[in-house]
């Protein structure tokens, strides 16, 4: 053998002697160290978020009371600007539709009032008529009385 075989001899030896241990060392990271690394890391995690809700839970409750105020403090400060304009725009509708609506109100007034007085005219009517028919019944009831006994009056005439 040579000394150019024998360093070939030796570089093949030491490739393979490497290659074996690298897969070695790969078949024992899959089969007992990966899942020991995962059970670690799923218990990092669980504490990771456990930790990032409770800071985020109690980042929330500073937080609540500022954001309460601002919120308040903008509803209130777009309700001072809105509402006088909200106003005007529903004082100028009202008058607008009472623009509109008052003369077909008037006239409907007036004509209720022409129709109370006429009734009222007719009332008066019915109880003259009511009073004069009461009345000569009356008077015929007390000329009956008086015909069939003329002689209580005195003169027997008629008053």
């Amino acid at each position: 053998m040579s000394g150019t075989q024998l360093l070939l001899l030796v570089a093949a030896t030491a490739l393979i002697t490497s290659g074996l241990t690298l897969i070695l060392g790969w078949l024992a990271l899959r089969r007992w160290l990966q899942p020991q690394f995962e059970a670690r890391l799923a218990v990092l995690a669980e504490t990771l978020e456990a930790r990032v809700k409770a800071g985020v839970g109690a980042a929330g409750q500073d937080l609540l009371e500022p954001l309460r105020v601002q919120v308040y403090g903008g509803v209130e400060q777009a309700a001072t600007e809105l509402l006088p304009k909200i106003r005007a725009e529903l004082t100028a509708g009202f008058q607008e539709a009472a623009a509109e609506a008052l003369p077909a109100f008037r006239e409907e007034v007036r004509k209720g009032f022409t129709d109370a007085l006429s009734a009222s005219d007719l009332l008066d009517r019915t109880a003259k008529k009511v009073v004069r028919t009461g009345s000569s019944l009356m008077e015929s009831g007390l000329n009956l009385l008086r015909a069939t006994r003329p002689d209580d009056r005195g003169d027997g005439e008629p008053r």
